[in-house]
């Protein structure tokens, strides 16, 4: 086995939520699935996404200037593959999957767990992604959702107590 191989399966061992980031640049709406997301600061609220270089997404927030990212709910593994699917165009709006629009007119999914919606604050590339700093300027959250969970490659449930 190779480096890469061996780097893949030890990630693979932690056990992540499922998100989408969405933006509209231009007319054109996309998104697209992530695990790499995260808090960075609560004062001012940040949160960071990991897009890879050689996706269009990176270009289009900075182009915007905003970006949502939808914390998908259990039974949304439908919209997980839908944005994880390679070779996509970026539309007019939401088409295969049903999205909303958030106060702050950012595109999110349609009865996610959660979404932040995002100004663009930084992007730093680093290896083949990007790493995209976003200001939270709207939040929300659904208390009874269970979200969807991704460990050892594959879809997981979990049991809440």
């Amino acid at each position: 086995m190779s480096l890469e191989d061996d780097f893949k399966g030890a990630l693979s061992s932690w056990a992540s939520g499922v998100s989408v980031v969405t933006t509209k640049a231009r007319g054109l709406l996309y998104g697209l699935t992530v695990s790499s997301f995260s808090s960075v600061s609560l004062d001012p609220p940040l949160v960071l996404v990991c897009l890879s270089n050689r996706n269009r997404l990176p270009l289009m927030i900075q182009d915007s200037d905003k970006f949502g990212v939808s914390i998908l709910a259990a039974d949304q593994e439908e919209a997980s593959g839908y944005f994880a699917t390679p070779g996509r165009e970026p539309t007019e709006g939401f088409e295969e999957i049903e999205g909303q629009w958030t106060d702050a007119d950012i595109p999110v999914v349609k009865n996610a767990a959660a979404y932040v919606a995002c100004k663009f604050h930084q992007a730093v590339e680093q290896g083949d992604h990007t790493v995209i700093i976003g200001e939270v300027i709207e939040a929300h959250s659904r208390p009874d959702a269970k979200p969807l969970i991704y460990f050892k490659r594959g879809y997981r449930d979990i049991a809440i107590d």
